[in-house]
């Protein structure tokens, strides 16, 4: 059964056409997802094809009812109470909720709508593992037409039966999951590298065949000055036969070349390579330490016990559920809390969910030249490969999509003049493409990154350490097969040696409380915390 039908859209900014779309059918039980570069128009097609913005030209023939998860804006559509619980959302009274918490919100309310079509934009992101699995679960369930983005192959290949690239305004339709679409790419791509290795070889074939002829053309000497006039007549004669021949072959030849079917060179990035001599250098062995800190929101205790160092020019992943506090633990490292230590030459740059570090008013260029040590062609050449290529870096921020301010973030703070990357889940919103691209930066990136992600990929390619908030207490472990076989007793020792002593001083500090405390329900559960802090005590000692 046919949902949805469009014909002819055309979208512009300005002079620039974003979209040219002939015709897209969505019918019962389609699963398509939307791929292309940031800044492709994925959001802009998504949101036309929901209804909520209008083409400049072109029609859509809609047979259904239509729900549309967005990408950066909040919903305010009611949601079933089976999803509340499903989706484990937090109470509307909650002060402060997280982006994995607001995009369940998101989630719930539009699979509450019953509609018949469901168009996501980016529904993945801030997600943790678990929350991606009940979607990808959901979705399967769904008896309507999903059209959806993502930056999670794992999600696209387990959901999607139809692929849609947009590439250059333009969409193409190819049959199958994320990975039968990449095999395609591939496939395109060798094809295109062939005939281009095949153009520059016949090319260079017949720019030699006719530099060939003209050298002989010009070989040929005028007469002889002994010769009689009727022999140099002969001669001259003849040889301008010869060389009026050779030349026409030779232009012949010209032609033929200029025929050619002209074929581009595949594209080749280069090299990430930051100045050294640029980049401010940190000499503490320990950047920052956790020595059983917790985490509040309010009232609300969100985190406890906290352990462990983060070593010059590590990689720390952190992970843990949605609402787990992990943005609030690094909210206080930035801020330099009093509850943990960080290293005095430490420079933080801190990418934050909300983009928060990017002037609107600016160009992309301008906002990062502010406070940058490095030059501008390494800037160029960095904002390149996030796709920001030729005059896209004089774009102002202000008109920038979603996935473009969130690279435009990136790079003002990889290119800052800090030492240390604090990063908040820094693959949201980006294509796939660039998120490859992002994994290849940070890791010529010379100073210490801690970013929370949910992006298993990322982890497996970047980091060396990980701290994981599904464990009690949370310790920051090497998670790299010669990190880990380097780690001496002597450092285990230390940390468990800190670790009993923050047990004793809580121990103290609750005793303290129990003896000045009336109330019978607080007395109970002091009692309780004093348990579990010797609970703790002794399997450290034992």
């Amino acid at each position: 059964m046919l949902f949805l039908k469009a014909n002819d859209l055309k979208k512009c900014y300005g002079s620039r056409e974003v979209l040219s779309v002939d015709t897209l059918h969505l019918y019962s039980h389609d699963r398509v997802g939307l791929v292309g570069r940031n800044g492709e128009g994925k959001t802009t097609l998504l949101s036309i094809l929901a209804g909520v913005r209008e083409p400049d030209s072109g029609h859509i023939e809609s047979y259904g009812t239509v729900s549309y998860i967005p990408q950066m804006e909040e919903t305010e559509q009611e949601i079933s109470g089976v999803l509340t619980s499903k989706w484990k959302l937090p109470d509307e009274n909650q002060e402060i909720i997280s982006g994995g918490e607001r995009t369940r919100r998101k989630i719930a309310a539009a699979l509450s709508s019953d509609a018949d079509v469901l168009i996501a934009d980016e529904p993945t992101s801030h997600l943790d593992i678990s929350g991606i699995e009940q979607l990808e679960k959901d979705l399967k369930s769904f008896n309507g037409a999903i059209l959806l983005t993502s930056h999670d192959k794992a999600f696209l290949n387990h959901l999607c039966t139809t692929i849609w690239e947009v590439e250059q305004g333009k969409v193409t339709v190819y049959e199958g999951n994320y990975e039968a679409y990449i095999e395609q790419k591939q496939a395109k791509t060798e094809k295109e590298k062939k005939q281009y290795e095949e153009y520059t070889r016949e090319k260079n074939r017949l720019k030699q065949a006719a530099q060939n002829l003209q050298a002989k053309s010009d070989s040929i000497r005028k007469a002889p000055k002994r010769m009689g006039n009727s022999e140099a007549r002969l001669h001259k004669r003849s040889s301008g036969k010869q060389k009026a021949k050779l030349n026409r072959s030779a232009e012949a030849i010209e032609t033929r070349i200029e025929k050619l079917a002209k074929k581009e060179k595949p594209r080749e990035d280069p090299p990430i390579i930051f100045d050294i001599s640029e980049f401010p250098s940190l000499h503490s062995k320990r950047v920052i330490r956790f020595n059983g800190c917790s985490l509040k929101v309010g009232s609300r205790v969100l985190k406890q016990h906290i352990f462990g160092d983060v070593p010059l020019a590590c990689r720390l992943a952190i992970n843990g559920q949605n609402g787990s506090g992990k943005t609030t633990l690094l909210k206080k490292i930035v801020e330099r809390h009093p509850d943990l230590y960080v290293a005095m030459p430490a420079k933080i740059g801190f990418f934050a969910q909300q983009q928060e570090n990017l002037n609107e008013s600016k160009t992309v260029l301008e906002n990062i030249l502010e406070d940058s040590p490095y030059n501008q062609a390494f800037i160029r050449t960095l904002l390149s490969r996030l796709a920001f290529k030729g005059n896209d870096v004089h774009k102002q921020v202000s008109l920038l999509s979603g996935g473009e301010k969130v690279r435009a973030s990136l790079a003002k703070v990889f290119l800052g003049n800090y030492n240390v990357l604090v990063l908040d889940e820094p693959t949201n919103y980006l294509d796939l493409h660039t998120k490859e691209a992002l994994t290849e930066v940070l890791k010529a990136y010379p100073g210490t990154i801690v970013f929370v992600t949910h992006d298993r990929s990322l982890i497996q390619s970047l980091a060396t350490h990980s701290l994981s908030f599904e464990n009690e207490p949370s310790r920051i472990i090497a998670i790299n097969q010669e990190a880990t076989k380097t780690a001496t007793s002597k450092d285990d020792h230390q940390d468990k040696q800190a670790e009993l002593l923050m047990i004793e001083v809580q121990i103290i500090e609750t005793l303290g409380k129990l003896s000045s405390v009336v109330k019978e329900e607080e007395k109970a559960e002091l009692d309780r915390e004093y348990l579990q802090l010797l609970n703790q005590k002794k399997e450290l000692e034992g």
